[in-house]
């Protein structure tokens, strides 16, 4: 074989190279781009069901501060379902806010721009969604207090407090299990992180086999 041939046959396998690596990168980016349309629809799925759930509370919370089915005698008594409605109220925002985040079409966007946007707007709101997420559990937690004073009218003051304290315990346990099994962490940014992670381990592996060949 002379130079001239050699020449040819390592152009015909530099093309070959560049047509599978261009190949590759269209099948992986494919697979990512459809991991991360799967993962949007799931999340509105989800988000719809958690709207429709929020608007059930909130209704039941102004109608218990307006209707007073538990015959509540002081103030005090409906503080905490208002600070439960506020927190409820904040929760509804944050998921008609996430609504609308995803409603996009990934045939038309950028993948790594919206990866890097989700990433963004999960940080950006996850102080804001613990703020609201404590007001929720202080409120749920305080609402035990709410049945004392009639407790207290119908009942010995030790048995209405030990009954109390025992609900409380229970209230508290209930949470504790919760946080400890992860019901209140997000993975869904995980899952976002990780596809752009392969996303740029893409990009890098095609820069450099570019420059190797």
């Amino acid at each position: 074989m002379n130079i001239e041939e050699m020449k040819t046959a390592w152009g015909q396998y530099n093309r070959k190279l560049e047509l599978s690596q261009q190949l590759n990168q269209q099948m992986i980016m494919g697979i990512l781009k459809e991991r991360s349309r799967s993962r949007v629809a799931r999340i509105r799925k989800e988000n719809f069901v958690q709207l429709g759930l929020m608007v059930v509370i909130s209704a039941f919370l102004i109608a218990l501060l307006i209707g007073n089915p538990f015959d509540f005698r002081y103030t005090l008594q409906y503080i905490p379902y208002g600070m439960l409605l506020t927190g409820v109220l904040l929760a509804t925002g944050s998921v008609y806010r996430s609504l609308r985040q995803f409603d996009v079409n990934l045939n038309k966007e950028n993948l790594g721009v919206f990866l890097k946007r989700t990433i963004e707007e999960y940080e950006k709101t996850r102080k804001r969604n613990g703020w609201f997420g404590m007001i929720i559990f202080f409120a749920g937690t305080l609402t035990i207090f709410s049945f004392l004073p009639h407790k207290l009218e119908h009942k010995d003051k030790w048995l209405a407090l030990a009954e109390t304290g025992i609900n409380l315990g229970i209230t508290l346990g209930i949470y504790f299990i919760a946080f400890r099994l992860g019901a209140f962490k997000d993975h869904k940014r995980e899952g976002f992180e990780s596809d752009l992670r392969e996303l740029e381990e893409l990009r890098a592996s095609s820069s450099e086999l570019e420059r190797a060949v």
